[in-house]
């Protein structure tokens, strides 16, 4: 899904100053380039998504490049361009996501990484890998979640989650189930994104997880902040 549109009265039209610019059909380096723009001509930007730009030639042909390459371009009034800053919108767009989290597992700190890929812009999955503490000993989780965010166009954005989980828990921590190595669970609960600016937001959530051995289940809780960055 692509960012959101300038306005009509605020799009830039640039000259171009590099050798070339290569225009892509869609925002990625493995989209095929279809088009090269030349020295000296002038194009138009239309939208923005993280580090991609859609532009227009004067010719008529539209697609994307990268920030990188339309940096070098100038005003009609030969002033290097000021192009717009990645905003809440690239955020929104982004694909993939990754991030550091830490919190309180019961009654144990617990830390986590993420990698995010999200292929619309109202729902995406995860995968987490993290580790809870207990003097001096660790357990291992790993969690596969659906996140579903309804509300996307705050810039504090509610999410739910539910996911798969397995833990392997340390002797120390066998308390929370109790004669159990190794145990398989799933979760479910909600949190909020904070757009900071930039490539980056703030997350924070609360789960409920229910983990089970072949005699007993057990419910767990988890809250958790963190920094993620997106792209």
């Amino acid at each position: 899904m692509a960012g959101p549109a300038l306005a009509e009265d605020a799009v830039p039209r640039l000259q171009v100053v590099d050798p070339y610019i290569e225009l892509h059909t869609a925002p990625g380096r493995g989209y095929p380039i279809f088009h090269v723009i030349e020295q000296g001509e002038q194009v138009e930007v239309l939208k923005r998504r993280t580090n991609w730009y859609q532009v227009r030639t004067s010719d008529g042909q539209t697609g994307w490049t990268k920030a990188s390459q339309l940096g070098r371009t100038l005003e009609p009034t030969g002033i290097p361009a000021d192009l717009p800053d990645v905003g809440h919108g690239e955020y929104l767009a982004s694909m993939w996501r990754v991030g550091f989290t830490a919190g309180q597992f019961e009654s144990s700190p617990s830390f986590s990484l993420t990698v995010g890929y999200r292929p619309l812009t109202w729902t995406g999955v995860e995968l987490e890998a993290g580790k809870f503490y207990n003097e001096s000993v660790t357990s291992d989780y790993y969690n596969a979640n659906l996140i579903i965010e309804p509300l996307h166009r705050w810039d504090v954005t509610p999410f739910l989650l539910v996911g798969a989980s397995r833990f392997s828990f340390d002797a120390r921590h066998k308390v929370l189930l109790n004669d159990l190595d190794d145990a398989d669970g799933y979760s479910v609960g909600g949190g909020a994104s904070y757009y900071i600016g930039r490539n980056f937001l703030i997350r924070a959530d609360y789960r409920r997880y229910s983990v089970s051995n072949d005699s007993e289940t057990t419910g767990l809780s988890e809250w958790k902040i963190g920094l993620n960055t997106f792209f």
